[in-house]
């Protein structure tokens, strides 16, 4: 089986939610998940099938609600994002119709216009950026609780950069950071090699697309603590395991009458010493 059927199964429930007119504020949420997973994991087969999938949506609430100029954009730069990956012409072809055809709804011409999103940015400055973060982040929070609502937060915002027709590449980064910080979080809380991995994964996505040598070192200094900190963990689990078997032991070497043998106790304060 290929890469792409591969993939095709993973977004098989989602695409039976979109096809069957389920929510679509829900099937986005889901799409936006599989791409923030494939750019964590470096998945660009499933990077571009979520991208695209993004795109048609957009294209779908456009044609069903209100906002129908922001969500053509949308669809229209989720697209032209679309393009870097197209293998062959047929599916250049097939993405380049689709991008026309949202240009022709909104009379877009490629990044002549620019169409507000939902998260409105003024400034495409690191600052003004981690400002509107540092908003959504507070907004977020009086909203719900727990670290979900956050990601999905950041998420939302991610997307929204890449689906900029002028293509802001501060917000791409500052936000694929802060997704990671919260995965770098949720692996430090809850003892998480997955969530550890997410993380750096995340950091090394957004330095690919950060051309502030301050932000470079920033996100090189983030994947060092968080590598650190998964060693640590490990190191951490594997002295509770080696404590573990060494409490397994030290219970053979009991007698019958319950007296733990002297060379059973050289074994254990030994251990205990070392650790």
């Amino acid at each position: 089986m290929s890469r792409l059927s591969d993939v095709a199964e993973e977004l098989r429930e989602l695409d039976v939610m979109f096809n069957s007119g389920f929510d679509l504020d829900v099937v986005e949420k889901g799409f936006a998940r599989k791409l923030i997973h494939a750019i964590s994991t470096e998945d660009e087969v499933l990077e571009c099938e979520a991208l695209k999938s993004l795109g048609d949506l957009y294209l779908r609430k456009a044609k069903m609600k209100d906002h129908k100029a922001e969500n053509f954009s949308k669809a229209c730069g989720l697209y032209i994002d679309v393009l870097r990956y197209c293998r062959s012409a047929d599916e250049k072809q097939v993405i380049e119709h689709r991008i026309k055809y949202a240009e022709k709804c909104t009379k877009l011409k490629y990044c002549q216009s620019h169409m507000e999103s939902d998260i409105e940015v003024s400034d495409t400055h690191t600052l003004a950026v981690s400002m509107e973060l540092h908003n959504l982040k507070k907004k977020t929070k009086l909203r719900g609780y727990g670290i979900v609502p956050l990601i999905e937060a950041y998420t939302k915002y991610f997307v929204a950069a890449v689906a900029c027709t002028c293509k802001c590449k501060h917000k791409e980064v500052e936000s694929l950071k802060s997704i990671g910080d919260l995965y770098l979080d949720k692996g430090r809380i809850g003892r998480n090699n997955a969530a550890f991995n997410k993380a750096v994964g995340l950091y090394r996505a957004a330095m690919d697309r950060c051309d502030d040598s301050d932000g470079r070192e920033t996100l090189e200094h983030r994947i060092e603590y968080a590598e650190k900190v998964k060693r640590r963990m490990k190191k951490r689990q594997e002295v509770g395991q080696s404590r573990n078997n060494l409490v397994v032991q030290a219970s053979g070497h009991i007698d019958i009458n319950g007296k733990q043998q002297e060379d059973t106790d050289r074994l254990v304060d030994s251990f205990l010493i070392l650790t």
